[in-house]
C-alpha cells in the first residue's frame, strides 16, 4: 500500500503538513514517509556534507516527533534524501498515495514557499499534491468536520480530481460541494447580460456540470452527500469562496471551460497562496 509523503523543513508551514499528512495517514489506514531534502552542492569539504546530512536528520526526528498524535497508529519513515527540496519530494514520492507540503515555509537548506517546492511538485507530481492548512482532516476538538469541495468543468482531469474528492469526503464523512463557474463565459459585461442569455448560461453551466458527475456516477460512492453548486463568478473566486466553508479544496491539474488552464499563476495558484483551506491538485491517471 502506497504511503503519504511530506515535506519537512522544520517551519511552521512544514509541521503543519505533517499534522495533516498523519491525519490523513489514519484515514487512509497507510504509512507516512517524512522526508527532508538537503542537496550538498554547497558543502565543501566531505565532512561539512556529512554534517549536513546529520543535522538535517536530528531536525527531521524532532519535527516527526513533536507533530505525532498520541496514540497514533501510523508507521513512519524518516528520510533524508540528498537532492534539492522538489526533488527530493518527487523522487521519493513518485508512486506516493500523495505529496503533502505547507503552504509556506523557510528551510532548513531551502526555502519551502509557494512559488518553489509547492509549485514544482504541484506541477510535476503525477500523485495528488497537496498544499496544507493548519486545519487537518481531523477536527480539533469541539469543531465539526467541514465539507470538502472539487471543481469541475467535464475535462479529464476535472473528473479525476472529483473522483478523488468524493472518496476523500466519504472517508471523512462530509458532504462534497461540486462547484463549476460560469461567469468567463460572457463576452461582455454581466449587468449588461440580458436575463435569457444570463438564463441560458446558466443552465448550460448545470448541464456540463451534471454531465460531468453522470460520466463517474458509477465511481462515486453510495452514500456520498453531493451538492451541486453552480456559480456566476470566475473560477478561482468560486473555488475560494467555497473553500471558506470547507477543509478541503480539489482540483484538476489542467482544465478547460470554465476551469480554463489550470496552471501556475492561474487558478490553482490562486488557490495555493489565498484559499483558507487546504488545497489538493490532481492530475488525471
Amino acid at each position: 500500500m502506497a504511503d503519504i509523503v511530506v515535506g519537512v523543513d522544520g517551519s511552521p508551514g512544514s509541521r503543519a503538513a505533517l499534522c495533516w499528512g498523519f491525519d490523513e495517514a489514519e484515514l487512509h489506514g497507510c504509512g507516512l514517509r517524512a522526508v527532508v531534502g538537503i542537496g550538498r552542492g554547497g558543502a565543501a569539504r566531505p565532512e561539512e556534507a556529512d554534517g549536513l546530512a546529520e543535522k538535517a536528520a536530528h531536525l527531521l526526528h524532532e519535527t516527526v516527533t513533536a507533530a505525532t498524535p498520541a496514540e497514533s497508529s501510523v508507521s513512519v519513515i524518516e528520510e533524508v534524501v540528498d537532492r534539492p527540496g522538489a526533488e527530493a519530494l518527487l523522487t521519493v514520492g513518485h508512486d506516493a498515495r500523495m505529496i503533502v507540503v505547507g503552504a509556506r515555509g523557510r528551510g532548513l537548506l531551502h526555502r519551502l514557499r509557494v512559488g518553489s517546492v509547492s509549485t514544482s511538485v504541484a506541477v510535476h507530481s503525477p500523485a495528488p499534491a497537496v498544499i496544507a492548512r493548519g486545519v487537518g482532516p481531523a477536527s480539533p476538538p469541539g469543531r465539526p468536520a467541514q465539507a470538502v469541495a472539487v471543481g469541475v468543468d467535464g475535462s479529464p482531469n476535472s473528473l479525476a480530481a472529483l473522483v478523488w474528492a468524493a472518496a476523500e469526503a466519504d472517508r471523512r464523512g462530509v458532504a462534497l460541494i461540486a462547484v463549476h463557474a460560469w461567469l468567463a463565459a460572457i463576452p461582455f459585461p454581466f449587468a449588461e447580460a440580458p436575463g435569457e442569455i444570463i438564463q441560458a448560461l446558466e443552465e448550460q453551466a448545470q448541464a456540463t456540470l451534471d454531465d460531468a458527475i453522470a460520466k463517474v456516477r458509477d465511481a462515486l460512492p453510495a452514500r456520498l452527500d453531493l451538492r451541486r453548486r453552480v456559480v456566476p463568478d470566475s473560477p478561482a473566486q468560486a473555488l475560494l469562496a467555497a473553500g471558506r466553508e470547507c477543509d478541503l479544496v480539489v482540483v484538476g491539474a489542467r482544465g478547460h471551460g470554465g476551469f480554463a488552464e489550470l496552471l501556475l499563476g492561474s487558478v490553482s495558484h490562486q488557490c495555493m497562496i489565498h484559499s483558507a483551506a487546504s488545497v489538493a491538485i490532481i492530475r488525471g491517471r
